[in-house]
């Protein structure tokens, strides 16, 4: 039995189309404008800075860059951004011989605890929640130990209290999603010495609009943090993967500009070189530890020693 429309079906079937076509124009241009109701008032240079982030090119210091992966040659990606280490001597992660730290704000996202576990390595899972009493910490697996935190909680005192000083972190990823706290996280390992252990760092940027961080004080906290990364802590950024779909035109700016991104940085101080490794350069931070002991040390009191911190070949990775 055929079908028969009558006129006016027919002509409503005829504008589904363009229905579905406006709409799709309609919230193309909600996201292109996201930024559009933004107002701001401070120093147009501090903001320009912030956002040229996302400009810069990685530095051309690792010679083997390769995707984390297990069997799998298109690697890990989170939220479309792939997971890169450096596999130049020293930065190698070994099979059954590795920390992970993976501090997120996405509870049903285990993608890179999956991987790595199946490379053996022992994985610390951090869920940062506004109620941190919401989740019950529990181990997902042998290797993987899940913890939920407070959103204000430090994490480097947690990573204190989980391992000694001796303890390299392998690789340590930080994805919150919406934006903002990831600078307050690095600053926190920065205060408590944790990057000192860390070898692979991998974080997610977000500077899109939240309303509230919409402030020079905010802008120049970026700034502030990112340079330390590099100056004290001798961070050096080796890749970056920008959001595609966060380049959209900034008002503040007067430009189409990047707000979400991926920057990767390895811990220079670890780099071995010809085959051997090389003894790793005090930090800012240890050397202050250093001159503290030594002030304590020259009024009388022998129980506190300089004891620096070496570096020794142990089963194929660099231990402290």
């Amino acid at each position: 039995m055929a079908l028969v429309l009558s006129r006016s079906a027919f002509k409503r079937l005829c504008l589904l189309p363009l229905l579905l076509v406006f709409l799709i124009i309609f919230f193309y241009h909600q996201i292109a404008n996201i930024y559009r109701n933004v107002e701001y008032q401070g120093n147009m240079t501090v903001v320009q800075m912030a956002f040229d982030l996302f400009k810069r090119q990685p530095v051309d210091i690792c010679r083997n860059v390769v995707l984390l992966n297990v069997g799998d040659p298109k690697g890990v990606e989170l939220n479309s951004y792939p997971q890169s280490i450096c596999a130049d001597l020293g930065f190698q992660i070994e099979e059954n011989n590795c920390v992970v730290y993976v501090i997120k704000t996405q509870k049903n996202e285990w993608s890179l605890e999956d991987t790595v576990e199946r490379i053996g390595c022992r994985v610390y899972s951090l869920l940062l929640a506004s109620d941190s009493t919401e989740v019950t910490p529990r181990n997902r697996s042998n290797y993987v130990h899940f913890h939920s935190l407070g959103e204000q909680e430090s994490i480097g005192k947690f990573i204190q209290k989980q391992s000694t000083n001796a303890t390299l972190i392998d690789y340590m990823m930080i994805r919150l999603g919406r934006g903002g706290n990831e600078w307050r996280i690095l600053s926190d390992l920065m205060e408590s010495h944790q990057l000192d252990r860390v070898k692979h760092l991998s974080v997610g940027i977000n500077l899109c609009p939240d309303r509230s961080s919409f402030t020079e004080s905010h802008f120049q906290y970026v700034l502030d943090t990112d340079r330390q990364l590099v100056d004290k802590w001798d961070m050096k950024l080796f890749d970056v993967a920008n959001d595609q779909e966060t380049f959209v035109y900034n008002p503040v700016v007067k430009e189409k500009t990047h707000c979400a991104s991926q920057f990767a940085w390895i811990n220079q101080r670890f780099r071995e070189e010809g085959g051997s490794s090389t003894k790793r350069k005090p930090s800012q931070g240890e050397n202050e530890k250093r001159k503290r002991r030594e002030i304590s040390s020259s009024f009388g009191s022998r129980n506190v020693s300089g004891n620096g911190l070496h570096i020794h070949q142990h089963n194929g990775i660099i231990s402290k």
